[in-house]
């Protein structure tokens, strides 16, 4: 566990184990939020919970200093909560149990879960310089939103004229040398198909389709990298077969915003064509897994015979719902321009499942839903638009129903800003190395909290993680100590001014 391990700077790890010992995943932020409120109240500082739960705290300057332009510091109270295959986690009673990686004792990671330094630390960092009794600073507030991994709706919600600062420092970046001047905008797209279930017809095959050991990841960070989205290629196995299948079962992933490390189908065929059928899905998934044995080492498809389920869809709402799946655009489609590492547009189908329907659902009967959750991330506002509008076009036109979540403007870069220019410089003086201004592919608060405060000056900036989102998330331990060394001279220089 974490409280075992001595680790630099003293004060940020401590506030971060004690947050690893707090289950706190999307929507599920309410312990957290009131250890932060208890944590501030202890120091002595004033601590209050907005309408939307947002926990903000906020500190005086520091004396001579509160004529300084006032500084937000920024970070998100919940994490995203995805666990290996075989880990008993339970992310809404388990803490999570950091430890050293033993391949590379350097990084710091979970057992068997996400680690939640995103944005773990980033709260950690944000208490430890409000409790810094030697940091000379103008006013400061603490502002800790709810809900940023699922939705960003602790920043939606941000009522105009809570927060005082000009300044605003997002703690949610993941490399130490960039620091965050944009970020993509984003919609997701939840939809579902609601068809009549029908009782298996006789003379069917049986057959269960799983794919698991996909490295999976950040669907803005890592999209990029070609990775195996486990859903997709379940798709792109069935999609051939689609007029010969009959739907039982339809699953894998659980995040619009994580790349699916497993997806599973239980399907039925003809008898007759349950040998060759079987043959050329066993020839495409050995194509397929070679494809990714440079990104997804570990990928791995079995199909196996499989006992009739209790209900399932009839063969021409399968067909439909299977070739309609396995149409939608995913991946990345294109990078930034000048940024080869940087994606520009992409989408992400991160969540199917199929539920039961009551006969009120749908006539004639008992029913069976496939839902499914996508995201679409852009740089430019127009290109997220209309991929969106195809996407729906496309659904809808296949018979699902479709829900398109409030969307999520882009923060588009400002390289002149002062703030900018004085990140890099003290970056530059505290590594003794240049850093970069970056926009990530990712989606950011900052975008919403812009739009209600459209008058701060903000960047993101962070520690070393990577792999966010997946099982396989750590934090490198020696660049926390760096960062905060950064941040803590940023603070004390805009204090100056």
């Amino acid at each position: 566990m974490g409280d075992s391990l001595e680790l630099e700077p003293r004060e940020v790890w401590q506030a971060f184990f004690e947050i690893c010992a707090i289950p706190h995943p999307s929507h599920h932020e309410e312990a957290l939020a009131t250890w932060a409120v208890e944590r501030a109240r202890r120091s002595g500082l004033e601590a209050l919970r907005d309408a939307a739960g947002n926990v903000i705290v906020r500190k005086p300057a520091s004396p001579g200093l509160e004529d300084s332009p006032g500084i937000i510091l920024q970070a998100h109270l919940d994490m995203v909560p995805q666990k290996t295959g075989d880990s008993g986690h339970d992310f809404l009673r388990d803490p999570i149990r950091p430890r050293l990686d033993p391949a590379e004792p350097e990084w710091l990671r979970a057992t068997g879960s996400t680690l939640g330094a995103d944005d773990g630390i980033g709260v950690a960092a944000g208490f430890a310089l409000l409790e810094d009794p030697l940091l000379r600073h103008g006013p400061l507030e603490l502002l800790l939103t709810l809900n940023e991994e699922d939705g960003m709706g602790g920043a939606h919600d941000l009522a105009p004229g809570l927060l005082q600062g000009r300044i605003l420092l997002n703690l949610d970046g993941e490399m130490e040398n960039e620091v965050g001047v944009g970020s993509a905008g984003s919609r997701r797209v939840h939809f579902v198909f609601k068809d009549r279930a029908v009782a298996p017809p006789p003379g069917l095959a049986w057959l269960e389709l799983k794919v698991s050991g996909g490295r999976g990841g950040h669907s803005g960070g890592d999209i990029h990298l070609g990775r195996a989205n486990a859903i997709n290629v379940l798709l792109e196995l069935l999609g051939p077969e689609a007029q010969y299948l009959i739907l039982g079962e339809l699953g894998g992933g659980s995040l619009a915003n994580a790349i699916a490390r497993e997806a599973r189908a239980i399907v039925g065929l003809p008898q007759g064509r349950s040998q060759e059928t079987g043959a050329r899905l066993a020839a495409r998934s050995s194509g397929i897994v070679a494809g990714f044995s440079g990104t997804d080492p570990g990928l791995k498809v079995e199909v196996a015979p499989a006992a009739a389920p209790g209900l399932c869809l009839d063969a021409a709402s399968s067909a439909r719902i299977l070739k309609a799946l396995a149409a939608l655009p995913d991946g990345c489609f294109s990078l930034l321009e000048g940024l080869e590492d940087v994606a520009r547009l992409s989408s992400n189908l991160g969540a199917l499942a199929t539920a039961a329907l009551p006969a009120s659902d749908v006539q004639g009967g008992e029913g069976l839903a496939i839902e499914g959750k996508l995201l679409v991330r852009a740089a430019f506002d127009p290109e997220r638009i209309e991929l969106v509008a195809r996407i729906e076009t496309l659904l809808k036109a296949a018979g699902a129903e479709v829900d398109l979540r409030p969307e999520l403007a882009a923060w588009s870069p400002n390289l002149a800003s002062p703030l900018l220019s004085t990140a890099l410089r003290v970056w530059r003086d505290c590594r003794g190395e240049e850093a970069h201004a970056r926009a990530t592919h990712g989606g950011l608060e900052c975008s919403l909290i812009r739009q209600t405060y459209p008058g701060l000056d903000m960047i993101s900036i962070g520690p070393s993680i990577r792999f966010p989102h997946s099982p396989d998330e750590a934090v490198h331990i020696a660049s926390v100590g760096r960062f905060m060394k950064c941040v803590r001279t940023l603070v004390e220089e805009l204090g100056k001014a």
